[in-house]
C-alpha cells in the first residue's frame, strides 16, 4: 500500500510542479526619460531611444541608478565629446549604430567603467587612436563593422583587458598595426571586407590565437607571395574550425581566386628554399622582405601580358564587378547601394560566384530574385530590412556554401525557407528577431556544417530542429533559453566541435539536468564559455556544470548506475539517446517501473491465491485436533512435500506473503 502512495504522490508532483515561464517585461521601477520608451526583461533595465533625433548624449539627462542598456540607434550624432558619458555610469551596453559618427573625442566614454558592449556599427568612423576607448576597461565586446575605418593605432585597444569580441568587418583597413592584439585574449575577430593583403606573425598573429575559436578572413585582396606563408602556417596550427570561409587570392594573377589553403608553400614563394620555408614555422620568423614579392610578382609574365579578362564582363548597374581568372566567375559587389529589390540587379552578370547586397534596403526576398545565380557559392544579404522570405527562395541555388542573412528582421525559420541549398555549409542568422524554428529547418541540408542563431529571440528549440544535419559549430548565445532538451533537439548533434550557450537566462532546475549531463560528455574545449544560470536564486551567477545535480533537482535518486534517476523526465536516460550509449546503465522511465511493479504484485497474488487453496484441500484429509495444531502439521506436511531446499525457500516466501 505504501508503494502505491509513493508512486501515486511522485505522478501528482510531475503534474503540478509549476513550469517557469519568460515574461516578455517586467515591472518598471526606475524613470524613463521622454521621448524613449524603457522596459524591463530578464531583470535589465532597457532604454529604447532610437530615431528619435538626438544629436548629442547630453541630451539624454536623466540618470539611473541601476544597471541598463541604452540604444540610441538611428539618431544624428555627428561626434562625441569629451566625459559624453559620465552621467550614464551605470550603462552595461551602448548601441549608437546608425548614427553617422565621424570621430570620437578622448575621454568619451570616461565614466562607463562596467560598460560591457559596445555598437558603433553603420557609421562614418575612419581611425581608431590610442585614447579612443579610454575609459572601458571592461569592455567585452566592440562591434564596428560598416563603417570606413583606415587607420588603427597600435594602442587603441592596450586598456581592453577584457574584450573578448571584435568585429571589423566591412571597412577600408589596409593593414594592422604591430602589437594591437597585444593586450587582448579575443576568442572572435571579424576582419572580412576590408583590404588587407598579409598578416604578419610577428606582432600580429603570435597575439591572436591564443584563445581564439573563430577568425573572419574573406574578402580580402590577399596578396599570395612569400610574405602570405606565415598566414598560410598560423591557419595549420589553429583548430580548423577557427576559420570561417575562405582566404581568396587577388594576386598574384595566375592564383587569382583561389583558396590559400588550397595552395603549396612552393607556388606562393618558388624562389625560397625548403630550409627557408621551414624556417617560417618557427614563432619568431620575421616577415619576408618586399624584395622576395618583387621578384615573384616580375617572374610571371603573364602579369605583363595579360592586361584585359578573357571574357567580357556583364555587371548589374551600380556594383563593382571582379573576374576569377581560375573559373571565369564573378564576385559582384553590390554593397550600400540603396537597392529595395534583387530584381533591380540587372543586367544580370553570367557566371557570378560571390555576390554581396549588404547594407542595402532589401524587405523581402522572392523565388524570382536568383533565376539567373544558379553558379553562385556566396550570398551576403546581411543589414538589410528583411522580414519575409518566401518558401522556396534559393531553389535556383543549387551550388550555394555561405547564406549571410544577418542583421535582419526575420522572425521565422521553416524547412521551406531552406529549400534547393543541398550544397550550403554556412549559415547567419545572428542579429535577427527569430522567434521560432519549425521542427526540420535545416533538414534539407545535408553539408551544413555552421549555423549562427545568436542575439534573437529564440526561447525553445523544437524536436528534431537539427535532424538530418551534421552540424560542427552552433552559436546559440544571447538568446532567451531556459533549458534544452537532450532528446530529440542536443542528441542530433554528434558531429559538434564548437557550440556557444553563454548570455542566456538558464532556469537550473530539475528540467535542466539532461542539458548539465550532456554537456559534461563534450571536451571544455567545445563549449564556449560558461553556461551560467540565471534563476533560482541558490544558483544565480552559477555555472551550470560546477552544480551537483542533486542540487540542481532534490527529487533526483541515485539509481544503480552513475546517473541519477529523476521520477517523470525520460529526457536524463532515453532509450537508445546518447547519453545512454556513452555514459552506462541509464534510468527506467516511470511508466516502465510503474507496469512492471502491478505485474509482479498481480503474479504474486495469484500464487498465494493457489498455494492458500492447496493447503486447503490437504487439510480436508486430516483428523480433527486442535486449531493451533492444525496450522502447525499444515506447514509441517507443506514442507515435507518439498525435497529440494530451494523449493522449500519459495514455499515459505509466498506462504509469508500471503
Amino acid at each position: 500500500m505504501m508503494l502505491w502512495v509513493t508512486l501515486l504522490s511522485t505522478i501528482a508532483l510531475g503534474w503540478t510542479t509549476p513550469i517557469p515561464l519568460l515574461e516578455d517585461s517586467e515591472e518598471i521601477d526606475e524613470p524613463c526619460f521622454e521621448p524613449c520608451y524603457c522596459e524591463v526583461k530578464e531583470g535589465i533595465f532597457h532604454i529604447h531611444c532610437d530615431s528619435k533625433g538626438f544629436t548629442n548624449v547630453s541630451q539624454i539627462a536623466q540618470i539611473w541608478n541601476r544597471p541598463f542598456k541604452l540604444n540610441l540607434q538611428r539618431n544624428s550624432m555627428r561626434k562625441l565629446y569629451f566625459n559624453s558619458f559620465l552621467h550614464l555610469n551605470n550603462a552595461i551596453s551602448i548601441n549608437l549604430g546608425n548614427n553617422a559618427l565621424q570621430d570620437i573625442h578622448a575621454g568619451a566614454f570616461n565614466g562607463l567603467g562596467i560598460l560591457k558592449r559596445l555598437f558603433l556599427h553603420e557609421n562614418k568612423l575612419e581611425v581608431f587612436r590610442n585614447d579612443t576607448f579610454l575609459g572601458l576597461e571592461s569592455l567585452e565586446y566592440l562591434q564596428a563593422d560598416y563603417n570606413v575605418i583606415k587607420r588603427i593605432e597600435s594602442g587603441a585597444f592596450r586598456h581592453l583587458h577584457k574584450l573578448r569580441v571584435l568585429i571589423l568587418n566591412d571597412n577600408l583597413i589596409p593593414v594592422l598595426p604591430n602589437y594591437l592584439f597585444r593586450s587582448v585574449s579575443l576568442t572572435h575577430l571579424d576582419l572580412r571586407g576590408n583590404r588587407l593583403k598579409t598578416l604578419p606573425y610577428k606582432g600580429t598573429l603570435e597575439y591572436v590565437g591564443r584563445s581564439l575559436m573563430e577568425i573572419q578572413l574573406e574578402e580580402n585582396p590577399w596578396n599570395c607571395v612569400c610574405e602570405i606563408v606565415q598566414l598560410k602556417t598560423w591557419l595549420e596550427r589553429i583548430p580548423y574550425t577557427a576559420l570561417v570561409g575562405e582566404i581568396t587570392c587577388e594576386y598574384p594573377f595566375h592564383l587569382h581566386g583561389k583558396d590559400l589553403r588550397e595552395i603549396k608553400r612552393g607556388e606562393l614563394c618558388p624562389l625560397k628554399n625548403p630550409s627557408s620555408l621551414r624556417r617560417d614555422l618557427g614563432p619568431q620568423e620575421s616577415p619576408q622582405p618586399r624584395v622576395a614579392s618583387i621578384q615573384v610578382l616580375t617572374s610571371h609574365p603573364l602579369l605583363v601580358i595579360q592586361t584585359r579578362p578573357p571574357i567580357p564582363i556583364i555587371c548589374p548597374a551600380r556594383c563593382i564587378c571582379n573576374l576569377h581568372i581560375n573559373d571565369l566567375g564573378l564576385t559582384v559587389n553590390c554593397k550600400e547601394k540603396s537597392f529595395h529589390n534583387i530584381s533591380e540587379l540587372l543586367p544580370r552578370p553570367l557566371n557570378a560566384k560571390k555576390l554581396y547586397l549588404s547594407g542595402n534596403l532589401i524587405q523581402k526576398i522572392y523565388r524570382s530574385d536568383f533565376w539567373n545565380f544558379s553558379s553562385l557559392d556566396l550570398l551576403h544579404l546581411g543589414n538589410n530590412r528583411i522580414s519575409y522570405v518566401q518558401e522556396g527562395a534559393f531553389i535556383n541555388l543549387p551550388n550555394l556554401k555561405s547564406l549571410y542573412l544577418n542583421g535582419n528582421d526575420i522572425e521565422r525559420l521553416t524547412p521551406g525557407m531552406f529549400r534547393g541549398l543541398q550544397m550550403l555549409s554556412y549559415l547567419y542568422f545572428e542579429y535577427n528577431v527569430i522567434r521560432e524554428i519549425q521542427p526540420n529547418s535545416f533538414a534539407l541540408m545535408p553539408n551544413l556544417q555552421l549555423v549562427f542563431l545568436n542575439d534573437n529571440l529564440l526561447r525553445f528549440l523544437p524536436n528534431d530542429a537539427f535532424a538530418g544535419t551534421n552540424l560542427a559549430r552552433l552559436n546559440l548565445r544571447n538568446n532567451y533559453f531556459l533549458s534544452l532538451p537532450v532528446r530529440g533537439v542536443l542528441e542530433h548533434l554528434s558531429s559538434i566541435v564548437q557550440i556557444d550557450l553563454h548570455q542566456n537566462p538558464w532556469n537550473c532546475t530539475c528540467d535542466i539536468v539532461p542539458l548539465k549531463q550532456w554537456l559534461e560528455k563534450l571536451s571544455s574545449v567545445i563549449v564556449v564559455g560558461d553556461v551560467i544560470c540565471k534563476t533560482p536564486e541558490f544558483a544565480f551567477g552559477k555555472d551550470l556544470r560546477s552544480l551537483e545535480p542533486e542540487v540542481i533537482c532534490p527529487e533526483l535518486k541515485s539509481s544503480s548506475g552513475s546517473n541519477p534517476v529523476l521520477p517523470g523526465r525520460e529526457d536524463l536516460n532515453t532509450e537508445g539517446s546518447k547519453l545512454s550509449e556513452a555514459g552506462g546503465r541509464g534510468a527506467v522511465p516511470l511508466s516502465v517501473l510503474i507496469l512492471s511493479l502491478l505485474i509482479l504484485f498481480i503474479s504474486a497474488v495469484f500464487l498465494a491465491a493457489g498455494f492458500f487453496a492447496f493447503v486447503l484441500r490437504r487439510r480436508k484429509n486430516l483428523p480433527f485436533r486442535k486449531r493451533s495444531e492444525v496450522d502447525l502439521t499444515g506447514i509441517q506436511m507443506q514442507c515435507r512435500i518439498f525435497e529440494d531446499p530451494r523449493e522449500l525457500d519459495v514455499s515459505l516466501t509466498f506462504f509469508f506473503l500471503l
